[in-house]
């Protein structure tokens, strides 16, 4: 299997850790290798989500990954813009292809929150990690982590995932990051390649088991749970207890309906009413 990496642009001083292939590489286990097609490294792109995205309607290429040491046009959920300055913080992309077609992703972005989490505790972050429905990781109840899944074909996705590691200069001031988790500056090669090796090694089990395989242990982190909250939905705002998720990775809300179940919204804790 091929597997190499690729500049674009020159290297900035400035960058503390730069991006580096064979220190990403070695922390990922030789019997995932085998799920690796490529891995790819710019200095500067306008998305990494993007890129793959454009590299799947020439050929599906499942495994390959795109890192860069900084977004001009980063993406979130629902169209939102992406921190993303240079050389600070991991922007990470990956194309996989599964054997079977998939009508909903939803449970996916639930199954890759847990390996995001799972690569932050192998990374030593043991307290203070959360997944918020559907698709944030979050650290000391604020934002860490986001994934943004885009379908390339019925059997193809994109994985992104931006990982905050410095984000003092961002005007959010509800995010945090892994330097004041930790309270050290962050090893963004040793990370990136603990992300990596969770992602290759568990998206096989998710294609061959589905989201039961991660269902108990996201509930395990759920910040969610039992809590007042608000789903804004494009006409309307719908208010009730969050009861968790189900086996396919919808949001369960129980209010004076009864029991609902949502795979899309916007969701915010409230006062019940």
């Amino acid at each position: 299997m091929l597997i190499f990496c690729h500049f674009l642009g020159l290297r900035i001083n400035m960058i503390k850790e730069p991006l580096d292939f064979e220190q990403i590489h070695q922390m990922i286990a030789a019997e995932n290798l085998s799920g690796l097609a490529k891995i790819e490294i710019f200095d500067s792109i306008n998305s990494t989500n993007t890129y793959l995205l454009a590299k799947a309607k020439q050929e599906i290429v499942s495994g390959l990954v795109c890192l860069a040491e900084q977004q001009t046009q980063g993406r979130g959920r629902l169209g939102r813009s992406w921190y993303s300055p240079r050389g600070t913080n991991i922007y990470c992309s990956m194309l996989w292809h599964f054997k079977n077609t998939m009508q909903d992703i939803s449970g996916l972005g639930i199954a890759v929150g847990v390996m995001v989490v799972n690569a932050l505790r192998q990374y030593g972050i043991r307290s203070g990690l959360q997944l918020k429905w559907p698709n944030d990781v979050l650290g000391a109840g604020r934002k860490l982590s986001g994934i943004l899944l885009e379908r390339s074909a019925q059997s193809a996705v994109v994985i992104g995932i931006g990982l905050n590691l410095d984000v003092q200069q961002a005007k959010e001031k509800n995010w945090i990051d892994v330097m004041e988790l930790t309270g050290r500056p962050a090893e963004r090669n040793l990370l990136t390649g603990l992300l990596l090796n969770e992602m290759l090694q568990k998206l096989p089990l998710f294609a061959e088991r589905g989201l039961s395989l991660f269902l108990a242990e996201w509930q395990q982190y759920d910040a969610l749970r039992d809590k007042n909250i608000m789903i804004s939905m494009p006409k309307q705002n719908i208010y009730g207890i969050m009861r968790g998720i189900n086996e396919m990775g919808e949001l369960l809300l129980e209010n004076e309906k009864g029991m609902q179940c949502f795979r899309y919204g916007e969701v915010s804790v409230r006062e019940y009413c």
